[in-house]
């Protein structure tokens, strides 16, 4: 009789053990149709001015206006995973729940806007000195993120450093 009873509990424990859950290695989101701007504007000083775009596909483009090495257009290549990486940041810190803009009341700042396309929808989150009224630091760490990503020190600094003078037209 016990062994019966330890036969069943031994195939009843098997069958439990079978349809419990098995955490599965995380997923990379699906980046495809995935796009992520960053522009960065203009202040009273020598702030680079410039847009730089990431797809899914891992194509960066890159239009530099005003105090940046790069006046214009230039174009690279990331890895994919590095695009999956940023896609996943933004769902980390919650981006889609955040608000649309944060403005400070102080003047001649940068503008920095944000924007993530995923799925036919645009979220976009307006920094204007934002973390000074209750932006997230991980918004501005996010935007540097993006930056050091595309790699768009390379047309923004000039030697290593920021540009001060005016471009030539």
């Amino acid at each position: 009789m016990n062994v019966r009873r330890f036969v069943i509990a031994f195939f009843g424990a098997a069958v439990l053990a079978a349809c419990a859950p098995v955490n599965a290695p995380a997923e990379q989101p699906n980046v495809s149709q995935v796009e992520i701007r960053l522009s960065r504007g203009p202040c009273y000083g020598t702030c680079p001015v410039y847009t730089v775009t990431l797809t899914g596909e891992g194509q960066v483009r890159y239009e530099g206006r005003q105090f940046v090495n790069v006046v214009g257009e230039r174009t690279a290549t990331i890895p994919r995973e590095d695009v999956a990486r940023l896609v996943a940041r933004f769902d980390e810190i919650g981006f889609d729940r955040l608000q649309d803009a944060y403005r400070g009341q102080m003047t001649d700042l940068p503008t920095y806007t944000v924007s993530l396309i995923r799925n036919g929808q645009t979220k976009t989150v307006v920094d204007y000195a934002g973390t000074s009224v209750g932006m997230p630091q991980a918004v501005r760490d996010l935007e540097a993120e993006i930056d050091r990503v595309a790699g768009t020190a390379q047309w923004v600094l000039r030697d290593g450093q920021p540009v001060r003078d005016r471009p030539q037209p």
